[in-house]
């Protein structure tokens, strides 16, 4: 029951991150406005937007105009719900638990708000800075990447230095920004948790998949296309997390 709570609650909560994907771009409110449905903007009832169940019960067509519901809305909840439910495997206390679930969460939306928008919220990103701090000055252990408050702080210059004087290089020789300023104060709250040997690896990952979404997303082969790096550092970000924790 334990590992289905968290599942579940995981859901929810990605319910919550999906509502925050829609409507922040937007400047709406997220916490009054009541549900409406994307395409006629009729108001959701409780009963068809219950996480995960009303989707399947619905068979995935809304109940007001019976439009298709983007399968975007079940994969954000069964992903959060999905790394709700390995937090709660890997780790044996409840305090770590909270953190990690509140890290997973401000990632996701890092993520998939960049993927769609090209759109960094700086509050996300101030966000990794103070909790990777606090973390690693108070609950170093916690920290799967084990580096220290000096090691963090560091870093986190070294990082915002490098990707601010790359977006000043950039802007220099092409006459157009290359990098946008929420990627670099991204870098700084991940290279918070980091420290300078994992940097490293986020830069090469972060490259990797920054090409690869070039590739994927931009089919005209424009070369001004605007890539979601900020999506890609955090994507990287995980990715090593996981792996830290795993092996």
């Amino acid at each position: 029951m334990l590992y289905f709570f968290n599942f579940y609650f995981g859901a929810i909560v990605g319910s919550f991150i999906y509502v925050c994907i829609l409507r922040l771009p937007k400047g709406e409110d997220i916490v009054f406005k009541k549900s409406y449905c994307e395409r006629c903007n009729k108001k959701i009832e409780w009963l068809f937007n219950i996480p995960l169940f009303s989707f399947l019960w619905l068979k995935g067509k809304s109940n007001c105009c019976h439009e298709k519901i983007k399968l975007d809305y079940l994969f954000v909840e069964l992903i959060t719900g999905l790394f709700f439910f390995i937090n709660f495997i890997l780790f044996d206390n409840y305090h770590t638990i909270i953190i990690f679930d509140l890290l997973y969460v401000i990632l996701l939306l890092i993520i998939i708000i960049d993927y769609k928008n090209r759109i960094i919220f700086d509050v996300f990103s101030y966000s990794l800075i103070f909790t990777g701090l606090v973390v690693n000055y108070f609950f170093s252990s916690i920290n799967p990447f084990n580096i220290s408050i000096l090691d963090a702080l560091i870093t986190m210059i070294i990082s915002s230095g490098l990707f601010g004087l790359l977006k000043f290089l950039y802007k220099k020789i092409k006459k157009v920004d290359g990098l946008g300023g929420g990627d670099i104060i991204l870098i700084a709250g991940l290279s918070a948790w980091t420290g300078f040997k994992f940097f490293l690896y986020l830069l090469i990952l972060s490259s990797i998949s920054g090409i690869i979404y070039y590739y994927l997303l931009n089919k005209n082969r424009d070369e001004n296309f605007e890539i979601p790096f900020g999506s890609s550092l955090g994507l990287s970000f995980i990715i090593l997390l996981y792996s830290s924790l795993l092996f």
